[in-house]
């Protein structure tokens, strides 16, 4: 397919970045990364999730557990450069049987996942030990030579020299995109993550080596009430969210019982429930960043 410019901001060779962040544990970041990249996959735009999480969240829903990832390249061998992204990356897949023989799970198309290690836990510490890590994602862009429209990052939930490290490659064109739960403990924690953002910028202003202008142009809010669910909380999230984000919020998603069963059945929401309260809404979402189906 032909590469759309509005994936290469600035005319760079990199596709664009999503970076899904919050210091929030539980607060959806994988359930919207990888429901999001399938989406747009699965409507024809190619893309790589990083799973760039220890607990391998985003791996596990794309195909790949401890048993499946033994004795492959991981997102850390990346960090540590000691392998090429098409080297790490793996093809998006979802498991349709037991065992983990090839039978046993079906390809995503257009889908890639770069899947993380429990030694990520130490990503921090790693950079720390050597300055030249910090350049690890940016060695990856300045590299890169492929046909993604998208890179979806899924960070940890916490402000490191980790997630610093693949921020201050972003600029205005990209997002930052906090999914949170509508809950508003979790709303309040989105005020950090801006601060986070505007530390990185300053830390970065003037250089002309990394652009150095993460921002947050949207703002997921997942869990938000229905006509059977009415939780007082998330009604509560819901009005504070739009007081105090309403420019940067995209449509709900709205709550469902059965989100979790991603994580149960190791394979994505439109996969295992295309039907489902979340993956509409999901779908309303590409579509609201403009990504329509191409077969439409």
């Amino acid at each position: 397919m032909s590469i759309n410019s509005r994936f290469r901001p600035k005319g760079r060779n990199w596709p664009l970045i999503w970076a899904f962040v919050v210091e929030c544990g539980g607060s959806t970041k994988t359930t919207s990364a990888t429901s999001m990249a399938v989406t747009a996959a699965l409507r024809g735009y190619p893309g790589v999730v990083y799973d760039l999480d220890s607990n391998l969240s985003s791996s596990l829903v794309l195909g790949y557990d401890e048993i499946a990832l033994k004795g492959k390249k991981t997102v850390l061998d990346l960090l540590l450069g000691k392998a090429t992204l098409d080297q790490v990356a793996l093809p998006a897949r979802y498991r349709i049987g037991d065992g983990y023989d090839d039978d046993a799970f079906a390809l995503i198309p257009n889908l890639r996942v770069v899947p993380s290690s429990p030694d990520m836990a130490g990503a921090d510490t790693a950079i720390a030990a050597d300055a030249d890590r910090n350049d690890w994602f940016a060695e990856i862009l300045h590299s890169y030579e492929g046909d993604d429209t998208v890179f979806y990052m899924d960070f940890p939930a916490s402000y490191g020299k980790l997630p610093y490290s693949v921020l201050r490659m972003l600029d205005e064109e990209d997002s930052v995109i906090p999914s949170i739960k509508a809950d508003p403990k979790d709303v309040k924690m989105v005020k950090r993550l801006i601060d986070e953002l505007e530390r990185v910028r300053d830390k970065n202003r003037g250089r002309r080596s990394v652009p150095g202008r993460p921002t947050l142009n949207h703002m997921l809010l997942t869990g938000t009430p229905t006509a059977s669910y009415t939780e007082a909380a998330a009604r509560r999230a819901t009005e504070l969210a739009e007081a105090l984000y309403a420019s940067v919020l995209l449509p709900y998603i709205r709550y469902s019982a059965d989100a979790k069963k991603l994580y149960e059945d190791e394979a994505p929401l439109q996969v295992i429930l295309p039907n489902s309260v979340p993956s509409v809404d999901y779908r309303k979402v590409m579509t609201h960043l403009g990504f329509p189906d191409l077969a439409a």
